[in-house]
């Protein structure tokens, strides 16, 4: 509990905010008791949204790196963005420093193996995750076991996280052209974290298991060149939670389960792949029902129409207990983001299905902060006015087409 002795002063002092306020007091415990690494204080981090801000961000700290770059990333392309990260990487390592690149094999499926072969050849250190080549790969029956984590780590002072992968679809911002006619090669609309302090030390954590899966691991110890002593960069409260498919570890699944039943006033959820089990459903359902203000943005189209149509199946039950839904029309939705009660905010690239908590390498930053929360919840209005809303009037009218559809996408929840 809050309540109880903090052996990091710093922390000790930053959680005293939250004295006098037990719904929140309440609601941290519950995270956090769910959470694999322990909660950090001293960050900064800032939200970053959509390709272009956050390239622009990451851009700027790669130029900047002196030591080493770690990226880990589910895509990686060769086409603009791609070729224009590659070359940024190839420089950095021509002025000495360390660059190690990691991409999963299926994400980055198409991308040819010479634009890998070329990074190799500039110096660069680069693994492919879970190989679908079975001569490459003896656990070929893990294959549905995927890396879909998105870390970038920058001489362990810096990191990035959240939904971005390094392609072209996201060369352009998700508002850059108005109106409903919008494609799934438009600009995505999406949201990563620039991080700074001691919880990009449980980022490097992530990265280094990840890359030790895929070869030889680094020899790294608390303390050392790649986890350097945490040095405080600012005032928010921050911890960073992995899923390992590998593991029985559900830590991940954990913290959203608690943090939907422990909201008390808000619940404000953006997810591409909103597919969630009956536990989750319910924690939605009850929250709504016992006064929480809970509201929801997902895709109006996607380029997964069976997780679309996963997704639709959920209306029924959170309509009928009053959640607001709205459909995000003007950009293909490809965020994951929940503020809860304006004060926690867990934003990542995990989405609420069941991939994501069983069969995906993932990763979520959990910021614990009233005005980062504030910041993410003027992101979700933005999202809201760009949204058309899903009315139990309207819903109800739909077509037995769409019924059928609803009803059959559930026999495949636990793949999807």
């Amino acid at each position: 509990m809050l309540s109880e002795d903090e052996s990091d002063p710093l922390l000790k002092s930053a959680l005293e905010e939250y004295q006098n306020d037990a719904a929140v007091r309440e609601l941290v415990a519950a995270v956090r008791q769910h959470a694999p690494m322990p909660l950090t204080a001293g960050n900064r981090v800032g939200a970053l949204i959509d390709g272009p801000q956050t390239y622009a961000a990451i851009e700027a700290d790669l130029k900047a790196a002196r030591h080493y770059i770690h990226l880990e990333t589910f895509i990686f392309g060769a086409d603009e963005i791609g070729r224009r990260f590659g070359e940024l990487l190839a420089q950095k390592r021509k002025e000495g420093v360390e660059v190690r690149v990691l991409y999963d094999s299926v994400g980055s499926m198409d991308t040819p193996k010479d634009f890998f072969e070329h990074l190799r050849r500039q110096g660069i250190e680069v693994r492919e995750f879970r190989p679908m080549n079975p001569v490459k790969n003896p656990r070929i029956w893990d294959i549905d076991n995927r890396d879909h984590r998105k870390i970038v780590v920058i001489d362990g002072k810096v990191g990035f996280t959240g939904g971005i992968n390094i392609d072209s679809t996201y060369s352009s911002p998700s508002s850059s052209r108005p109106g409903p006619k919008r494609g799934i090669e438009d600009g995505w609309r999406d949201t990563h974290m620039r991080i700074q302090g001691p919880a990009v030390n449980q980022l490097q954590t992530l990265f280094l298991q990840s890359w030790a899966e895929a070869g030889e691991p680094l020899q790294a110890k608390d303390g050392d060149r790649y986890l350097p002593p945490a040095q405080s960069a600012g005032d928010k409260l921050i911890t960073i939670v992995g899923n390992d498919s590998e593991s029985e570890d559900r830590s991940l699944y954990g913290t959203y389960l608690a943090a939907f039943k422990h909201s008390s006033s808000r619940l404000w959820i953006t997810h591409a792949y909103f597919a969630p089990n009956p536990e989750l459903l319910d924690a939605m359902v009850d929250a709504a029902r016992r006064g929480v203000d809970v509201r929801l943005v997902v895709p109006a189209f996607t380029d997964s129409r069976i997780v679309l149509n996963a997704t639709q199946a959920t209306f029924t039950p959170l309509l009928n207990a009053g959640v607001k839904i709205y459909e995000l029309k003007d950009a293909l939705l490809h965020a994951k983001s929940v503020v809860v009660d304006g004060s926690v905010s867990i934003v990542g690239s995990a989405n609420l299905d069941m991939r994501s908590f069983l069969h995906n390498d993932e990763v979520n930053a959990i910021v614990i902060d009233r005005d980062f929360g504030q910041r993410m919840e003027e992101v979700f209005k933005r999202d809201e006015r760009a949204s058309r809303p899903v009315t139990l009037e309207r819903w109800q009218k739909r077509s037995l087409w769409q019924r059928f559809k609803e009803f059959g996408v559930k026999i495949f929840g636990y793949w999807i």
